[in-house]
């Protein structure tokens, strides 16, 4: 398979800096380690497709929804509060538009896929599949499409809508600002970290730096970052070493598994402490695979799954 082709962009429309930070994490990434780039390959277009339906979807329409400072500071997340378990608002009218710009990219990286997707794309572009229907067999209500088989469904279907859902959120984590959250789940939509990412924080207060950096835990859903206790476990809390494990790469020292024996979970890890260029999130997760493999192997389970673990 060959490497990833870069975002298409031209003179009068540049890369924006999310798709060029997909771009150069992709190219950094294929140099250092060969052995991924299959993964790569199939990942990277589908990534740089969804950035690009990110920046041009609606985001939260109307007012935001009421926010109770003391409920969240109790541990009931953003969407939790909302009446009658409303969850992110309707996007179905976008998702036909949607699906005819990633299910196309999807079937290119996919290509033992390919045939399902473009049964799936067929049932949207006719109108068998209705959007609304659509929308609700992307949050789980169970749908039949002829050609397409119940896993490939969950997985183009979740790819479809997490562009909309990770921009409503940017809207609605602007409610939690400042406002105290320790939870192991998201603030916003109350899913599991897929990774967790260390980063240098500047106390302007102070003017000077956390030492190591604090360490932030990334939704698996809506991609919401929260602040968490730097040696903890995030799935049971527990602070013994003893309990604590780290799985890493000598040669990348920057990537670990944060792992815990109490309660058997990990989470993936990436340093940019010490970075100049900071990755995109999304392809440094895909360059930790190794170390998924090893804590599953240890007998870890990870805090949330991600698609190609899946695959």
């Amino acid at each position: 398979m060959t490497s990833p082709a870069p975002a298409s962009t031209t003179a009068s429309t540049p890369a924006s800096p999310a798709l060029r930070a997909i771009e150069a994490t992709l190219t950094r990434a294929n140099a250092e380690l060969p052995a991924l780039a299959p993964l790569l390959a199939a990942f990277g277009p589908l990534f740089a497709a969804r950035a690009r339906l990110r920046e041009t979807a609606p985001g939260w329409t109307g007012p935001l929804p009421a926010f109770d400072a003391e409920r969240f500071c109790q541990g009931v997340f953003v969407l939790a509060q909302m009446e009658h378990g409303q969850g992110f608002q309707d996007m179905s009218a976008s998702l036909p538009q949607a699906a005819q710009h990633l299910l196309p990219v999807m079937a290119a990286s996919f290509p033992a896929l390919a045939d399902e997707l473009h049964s799936l794309l067929g049932a949207v572009e006719s109108g068998e599949l209705a959007p609304q229907a659509l929308a609700a067999a992307a949050f789980g209500q169970a749908v039949a499409v002829p050609g397409v088989s119940a896993e490939t469904l969950a997985f183009a279907l979740s790819e479809l809508v997490r562009p909309f859902v990770e921009r409503q959120a940017q809207d609605l984590n602007a409610l939690t600002k400042d406002v105290s959250w320790r939870q192991s789940m998201c603030p916003v939509c109350g899913g599991a970290p897929g990774m967790s990412v260390l980063r240098r924080i500047k106390d302007e207060a102070e003017f000077i730096q956390s030492h190591g950096g604090r360490r932030f835990l990334r939704c698996s859903c809506c991609a919401t970052e929260w602040t968490m206790k730097r040696v903890s476990c995030p799935a049971c809390g527990c602070e013994e070493p003893d309990e604590l494990v780290v799985l890493h790469d000598p040669t990348r020292p920057f990537e670990r598994a944060d792992a815990c024996r109490r309660c058997n979970s990990f989470v993936l890890c990436l340093d940019t402490g010490d970075m100049v260029d900071v990755p995109d999130v999304d392809v440094a997760a895909l360059t930790l695979l190794p170390l998924e493999l090893q804590a599953k192997a240890q007998g870890f389970a990870p805090l949330a799954k991600h698609p190609w673990s899946e695959l």
